[in-house]
């Protein structure tokens, strides 16, 4: 990396940290754990193009590379930001790909099998959306459908969604969930044909942007157990000091550097797409989420699992993305399946080449 790109992501990170400390503050991420949309921290962070950085302007975005997406989403992960900024961004991705724009506001996305039927004014869409992420607080939805043999992009109104028999949700980290049977009729503009394998392109970057979302996660709980190891005294002297307590933190900050490295290895794994890359960040950073949210509340004790504490804003998000777009042993086998299908003549080169 150039020393001006170097400064250019110190910029954007400065800039998110600064955001983040103003407007997420505890009180906000337990408000908007009780349904209620954090509009002026979207709003603060659109505002500053950053909730469309790596995007390019032709889709709609606010340019710059897609490292920089995955700095910003991130770091609002280390705090817990209820906010669907990684399906934004790859809702816009995608978009990217298929020659669409990007529709203003927070924008989500959903996996599963959709199709479209010719109508009269457009495409009649159909098909199961299921644990639909941040849907009740975004304006358009985002997926891929099949139609004469090819996958299709579409842009759905949530406000269309929403009429539909929907059922919301919260997951374990308080966020909002939907489920809905669509039957919705689209106009021809909202559908983009696309020559791209678009369905493949979402698994991965959403494997992607939960890898770095829970390597964010996990560093903000290996700086909060030394803070609170440091400070915390048990007969006289800080926990910090005792054997047990030090070697506990070493095999937690043995597992976030693993994972801060498996992260970094993501910034050009989108484009083109390195899916092995993808497949070993997903599995790893996945694998260490049991014994880092572990080790962190262990060294809190008790204090980690109350409310009042910050600690259970990452650990229940850990462990919400280690299953979403497929879990460790999911991406586990894909490794695997991808190692293999290089070829044993080429094991070696496969193995050295992954970053």
């Amino acid at each position: 990396m150039s020393q001006q790109e170097m400064n250019h992501q110190q910029l954007i990170t400065d800039t998110i940290r600064r955001i983040l400390l103003d407007l997420c503050t505890k009180d906000m991420v337990a408000n908007a754990e009780q349904g209620h949309w954090p509009a002026a921290l979207w709003q603060t962070l659109e505002d500053n193009g950053l909730t469309l950085a790596g995007i390019s302007e032709a889709a709609g975005g606010t340019g710059g590379e897609l490292a920089d997406s995955l700095l910003i989403i991130r770091e609002a992960a280390s705090v817990g930001a209820p906010l669907p900024l990684a399906e934004t961004f790859i809702a816009g991705r995608l978009c990217e790909l298929a020659g669409a724009v990007m529709p203003a506001g927070p924008v989500t996305v959903a996996t599963g099998s959709f199709s479209l039927a010719a109508s009269e004014g457009g495409f009649q869409l159909s098909g199961a959306v299921r644990d639909l992420a941040f849907g009740p607080w975004c304006t358009t939805l985002v997926l891929v459908a099949s139609y004469a043999e090819a996958q299709h992009l579409c842009l759905v109104p949530m406000a269309d969604v929403l009429q539909a028999d929907a059922r919301t949700s919260t997951n374990m980290a308080g966020e909002p969930r939907l489920d809905v049977q669509l039957d919705v009729l689209l106009p021809v503009t909202a559908v983009f044909a696309s020559s791209e394998d678009l369905r493949h392109q979402l698994r991965f970057l959403g494997a992607a942007t939960r890898s770095v979302m829970m390597a964010g996660a996990m560093t903000a709980m290996l700086e909060l157990s030394v803070t609170y190891a440091m400070a915390r005294s048990q007969f006289g002297r800080p926990i910090a000091q005792f054997q047990a307590i030090q070697q506990q933190l070493a095999v937690l900050a043995g597992e976030v550097a693993a994972c801060q490295r498996a992260a970094d290895s993501l910034d050009t794994a989108l484009l083109p797409l390195n899916e092995l890359n993808i497949a070993i960040a997903k599995a790893r950073i996945g694998d260490a989420v049991g014994s880092a949210t572990d080790i962190a509340h262990q060294v809190h004790g008790a204090m980690g699992y109350t409310m009042e504490h910050t600690l259970n804003l990452r650990s229940r998000r850990l462990w919400c993305w280690r299953d979403d777009y497929g879990n460790d042993n999911h991406w586990q086998q894909a490794v695997g399946r991808l190692v293999i299908a290089a070829g044993a003549d080429r094991l070696w080169q496969t193995v050295t080449d992954a970053a």
